[in-house]
């Protein structure tokens, strides 16, 4: 058990340090625990949380061997024409890879594929056709993929009756992807896995080679063996190195590393076959997309060159000339449109002659599936899976499309180009209890409603009243008490509204009969009754309350002053961190009674600390409890409680925040304190302190920092602010970003700290967050901040390019003694009246070894990062790109000082080539 927990555990923080959602369903796993499976390194879950209907079953056991623990067993479905599993908790507008795995496996003892039967039942997403399973052989792990683009908050995977057999699924996994990857993707396109190639490896590869879980099947291998791919003269072979293949942070395809460093190699013609047909149906084929993926792996000697034509038949033949260089990955995206002529069914790869025969990394194939469906409104399905799930119901998928799939209990209107909308709900005779569910209200466009003989009780809900368009409103034969509407009541008066309530307890009291109520109302004599005993009441209230005042006035004793915002105890279940538990004592004992001083900052004070184990820790108290074991009085804990909420929520917003994020080169949280009216933060000891001690002068040692421990730096801190923004789902604004919050490890490692008032969005939809307290540091807040009162994840960036002057020039963000006032400022005008040696660090000159090409880099990434209009900015993932080719300039430049005493002219060419995409240059002021 306690193996199973610690795989677990390390599974879990694998999930949370790359920060994508995932979900693995075991479908039909009958356990009620979570596993870990170390073929896949994945937590596999039961699939009772995401389906209510079908059965159970475990596969023939013959059938077992050298299968995939989740394929041995499987949840059928005899029942109900549609199917549905609902997977929650995903990101509208965010790219997922689903994958369906399904294995027969006789696991009804073979009856249904007796004398030759096919088993076929069909695959759709929501309301799209996904694919028609056509279930062959009982022995074989059947898998479709489809890449796809959230519509919602949810995804709904069906299995739909559609020929001879029982539906069936035997595992489901969803993948967060990357928004760059498969650009083809979008709100009415998903991309249906054909065929996905490791040409050069005898292995399959998926995660952790992959970060998304992509499974490459064997290329080579089945080249040979069936002629997957055909050679002219039967003689490829596989190339494999070991030297890394150029793939940037901006490589829109992001093929594992170990795939493009082998290849499968032809001596002349090379024909890749793609077969597009769907199982024996080779006529349908459909238009398709393809990937081709090469990196030239072969030394190119001489005048040798590595080109090749790649010739595209089908309706609309073409020919793509490829040239290849030497260990750079390059990607060939095309489209495909096959016939039913055989011949149309493979891609020809031709050598140019001169050149070496042509080779292929790895290849994908995906068929195009359009989203023509269009799904019924949100705000309707929403209302309507909110009262599926309350009371149990077996309604399954979207409630009115496909219309052969709907719902009985509901009609639906269909606008042209528009969603549909529930127009009529039935649910009586349901044995529904309780109050009528909020839910219904939301359903805007009903015109009729039908909740008769049920046992609702309660009242009759002021929300049906708002339902414009309902015309008849049938609530008889229920347990109703309490009044009408008035509004339900007029416009069944004016014959708009038929509405039934008789055989409910206000019925026949006479309450909630609108006739009724209405008679009693035009009672003069009861009017004026009424009024009269209210205005009596109220004059008697008034004067006695202002006896009682006046009698009590200058009675009253002074109160202690209580503060606005209220502490809570330790044990406040509304904070959560995961992170183990200090006491104050605790931290009097591992900081020495608070005995040495590390740092100041708005929190408060941090402290040198030891835990007991050795680990060396930093211990930030917030500044205004410390007093409270100094013996101050308790008045003055609640003003102090009342000034500094705003510090303390500071404290909840790191604490949380540190504990969900997870990355090297952020700073971790070891623990908090939150005992009484003590707060502190336990956080992972930085020894070299922070980048601002060493640029001023205050480290240490007082050595200075080389331009190639400064760009090494700022790679660190540019890679922990990308995860920040981009790793994390919603992303995060850390809005201080600044040279003293970036602390440096024994080893130099830079970690990104101080998360007080960072802010993440709603939703990934969001690209701002709006404050009107002022947030960040003087010198460091972006300038439209002032004007808009928003920040973005290009307020960051906006920083962070003022951390990189102060890392060129040596100088503080403001500059108090220098008329220019701020840094951008004097670097732009010594930029106007010389060249970027004029406004480097005079340290730097004197150490001699920083490449000026490199200098230059950054100067202008700054420049960029710091452009007034925030459109103009790079994002992180560009800043860390062009930063680590400024670190590479220096490394090379380092090594060619050591070698031959003198500079070294570099041409560094882009680390991806591709044929589709074409990086924009960043704009912005350039540095002469």
């Amino acid at each position: 058990m306690r193996y199973f927990i610690l795989l677990l555990l390390l599974a879990s923080s694998a999930i949370l340090v790359d920060c994508r959602y995932e979900v693995s369903i075991d479908c039909g796993y009958s356990d009620d625990e979570v596993y870990y499976d170390p073929s896949t390194q994945k937590i596999y879950s039961p699939d009772a949380d995401y389906i209510d209907t079908g059965a159970n079953h475990e596969i023939n056991e013959y059938y077992t061997t050298d299968q995939p623990v989740q394929a041995q067993n499987l949840r059928s479905f005899p029942d109900g024409s549609r199917n549905c599993y609902t997977i929650n908790d995903v990101t509208q507008g965010d790219k997922y890879l689903i994958r369906a795995s399904f294995l027969y496996g006789e696991y009804d003892g073979g009856q249904q594929m007796r004398d030759g039967q096919n088993l076929t039942f069909d695959l759709y997403l929501g309301v799209n056709f996904w694919q028609t399973m056509n279930i062959l052989d009982a022995h074989h792990l059947y898998i479709s993929e489809i890449i796809t683009l959230a519509a919602s908050d949810y995804f709904s995977i069906c299995l739909v009756k559609s020929g001879d057999g029982i539906p069936f699924i035997s595992a489901l996994e969803l993948r967060q992807m990357d928004s760059e990857l498969y650009e083809e993707v979008n709100q009415s396109v998903s991309l249906r896995l054909s065929e996905r190639k490791s040409m050069g490896l005898d292995r399959t590869i998926r995660y952790p080679d992959d970060a998304y879980d992509r499974i490459w099947q064997l290329g080579y291998k089945s080249c040979v063996a069936t002629y997957y791919c055909r050679d002219d003269r039967r003689n490829s072979s596989v190339l494999t190195v070991s030297a890394s293949v150029e793939v940037g942070s901006n490589d829109a395809y992001k093929v594992p590393s170990a795939i493009m460093q082998s290849a499968a190699v032809s001596s002349d013609n090379y024909t890749l076959i793609l077969s597009l047909s769907n199982g024996d149906d080779v006529v349908r084929a459909p238009r398709s997309r393809v990937y081709l993926h090469f990196a030239e792996l072969r030394v190119l000697k001489g005048n040798q060159s590595s080109k090749f034509q790649v010739r595209v038949p089908g309706n609309r033949p073409t020919l793509i000339n490829i040239s290849l260089e030497y260990l750079v990955a390059h990607h060939i995206p095309l489209n495909y449109q096959a016939n039913s002529d055989p011949s149309t069914f493979y891609l020809n790869l031709t050598r140019v002659p001169g050149s070496l025969p042509p080779l292929l990394n790895a290849m994908e194939a995906y068929y195009y599936v359009n989203l023509t469906t269009i799904s019924t409104d949100q705000g309707d399905v929403d209302a309507m899976m909110t009262i599926k799930k309350l009371y149990n119901t077996k309604w399954q998928g979207d409630p009115c499309v496909p219309v052969k799939f709907a719902w009985n209990v509901a009609k639906c209107s269909f606008p042209n180009s528009t969603p549909p909308r529930v127009t009529s709900l039935d649910i009586s005779y349901q044995g529904l209890k309780g109050d009528i569910p909020a839910a219904i209200g939301n359903l805007s466009a009903i015109t009729y409603l039908n909740l008769s003989k049920n046992t609702f009780t309660g009242p009759i809900p002021p929300f049906l009243a708002n339902l414009n368009s309902l015309q008849t409103l049938d609530l008889s034969q229920n347990q109703l008490d309490g009044s009408v509407p008035i509004v339900l009541c007029n416009r069944q008066a004016n014959g708009s509204l038929q509405l039934r309530l008789e055989n409910n307890p206000c019925y026949l009291q006479g309450i909630c009969d609108c006739n009724k109520s209405n008679k009693r109302k035009q009672k003069p004599g009861n009017h004026v009754l009424a009024i009269s005993i209210i205005v009596a009441a109220v004059t008697m209230i008034v004067l006695l309350s202002v006896f009682f005042l006046r009698g009590r006035r200058g009675k009253k004793e002074p109160s202690k002053r209580q503060p606005k915002w209220k502490w809570r105890d330790t044990r406040d279940s509304s904070f959560h961190t995961g992170s183990p538990h200090f006491t104050y004592q605790d931290l009097r004992t591992i900081t020495n009674n608070f005995e040495r001083v590390i740092g100041k900052g708005g929190f408060g004070t941090v402290y040198y600390g030891r835990l007991h184990d050795g680990t060396e820790v930093a211990v930030k108290m917030q500044k205004r409890f410390l007093a409270i074991e100094e013996g101050i009085t308790e008045d003055f804990v609640a003003e102090e409680l009342d000034s500094d909420s705003h510090g303390i929520k500071e404290f909840q917003v790191e604490a949380q925040l540190l504990s969900r994020v997870h990355h090297r080169n952020l700073v971790a949280l070891v623990g908090y304190c939150k005992d009484g009216h003590s707060l502190g933060l336990v956080f992972e000891y930085a020894a070299q302190g922070s980048l601002q001690d060493h640029l001023s002068g205050k480290n240490k040692t007082g050595e200075v920092l080389s331009w190639r421990e400064r760009l090494s730096i700022a790679v660190d801190a540019a890679q922990g602010l990308e995860y920040l923004h981009k790793g994390c789902k919603p992303p995060i604004i850390h809005r201080d970003v600044k040279t003293s919050n970036i602390l440096l490890s024994h080893s130099f490692e830079a970690k990104i700290a101080d998360f007080g008032l960072s802010k993440a969005f709603l939703t990934d939809a969001h690209t701002h967050v709006s404050t009107q307290a002022v947030a960040g540091t003087p010198g460091y807040v972006d300038p439209e901040y002032h004007s808009t009162y928003r920040l973005t994840e290009k307020s960051d960036v906006y920083s962070f390019g003022i951390v990189l002057l102060e890392l060129v020039t040596g100088l503080p963000a403001v500059l108090k003694l220098l008329e220019t006032g701020h840094i951008l400022q004097w670097v732009r005008q010594g930029l106007a009246q010389g060249t970027v040696a004029d406004v480097v660090d005079p340290r730097l000159k004197q150490q001699q070894q920083c490449d000026m090409s490199s200098v230059k880099r950054v100067v202008d990434l700054a420049l960029n990062c710091t452009a007034l209009n925030s459109n103009e900015r790079p994002t992180m993932t560009q800043v860390v790109m062009q930063l680590k080719e400024s670190l590479q300039l220096e490394i090379v430049n380092e090594s060619s000082t050591r070698l031959y005493g003198g500079g070294l002219d570099i041409n560094h060419s882009g680390t991806t080539a591709t044929t589709s995409i074409s990086l924009t240059e960043l704009s912005g002021p350039s540095s002469r």
